[in-house]
């Protein structure tokens, strides 16, 4: 009769985990997130990063978003300046200052960035030579990549955003993180950054949508 007990006990938990797991994914559906895959690898001392997801808006608004590095620091949570220091054409020259959060440890983040611009498709980045207002580059080496493909989505026009990024910190991470729990935080901290920038191209895209634009 225990035993008995125990197995019903059991399937009430796994009965209330499932409620809640689906309570979840249901609120998670109600705001209106995309779905998003983030995943995130070390190679020997560079950190490998992929994220996509897919949305239904104007690919002209997700542009709009990925481009406005002047208001990045208002809506991209450790963002706290972003400048564009020139601009030719296509081509910019891009000054970044914020914080990446790995568990307890508040990572300074200072770099500049050449940026080139295949409108409305494509942003490449990479770390450009010279010094940083607030001092040297905290990374040894960064490339990055937005990519906008048109798509369909729920039988709409819509967009699949893919981001792809390779770096190396110029201070390894402390000991006590270690290799794996670090790969784990730099995915949380690259999640919560990417959903960040979703949440304001969503946001925008209603905006625009409430004022027949």
């Amino acid at each position: 009769m225990r035993q008995a007990g125990v197995r019903g006990g059991a399937r009430r938990h796994a009965l209330l985990a499932g409620a809640l797991a689906f309570g979840v994914a249901l609120a998670v559906a109600a705001q209106g997130t995309p779905p998003v895959q983030v995943d995130v690898a070390l190679d020997g001392e560079t950190y490998v990063v992929r994220a996509s997801a897919q949305l239904a808006v104007d690919q002209r608004v997700v542009w709009e978003t990925l481009t406005d590095y002047e208001r990045l620091r208002e809506f991209v949570p450790g963002v706290t300046r972003a400048r564009v220091l020139a601009r030719a054409g296509n081509e910019l020259t891009i000054e970044q200052v914020g914080v990446f959060s790995v568990f307890f440890v508040d990572l300074p983040v200072q770099v500049r960035l050449a940026v080139q611009h295949t409108p409305y498709s494509l942003v490449v980045a990479r770390m450009a030579p010279g010094p940083v207002d607030t001092g040297g580059s905290t990374l040894r080496s960064f490339t990055g990549r937005y990519g906008l493909t048109p798509i369909r989505v729920l039988d709409r026009s819509g967009v699949r955003l893919d981001y792809d990024a390779r770096f190396e910190l110029a201070q390894p991470l402390p000991p006590l993180v270690g290799s794996l729990f670090g790969v784990g935080a730099v995915r949380r901290t690259m999640r919560e950054q990417f959903e960040a920038m979703l949440r304001e191209i969503e946001r925008r895209h209603a905006y625009l949508a409430e004022r027949g634009g």
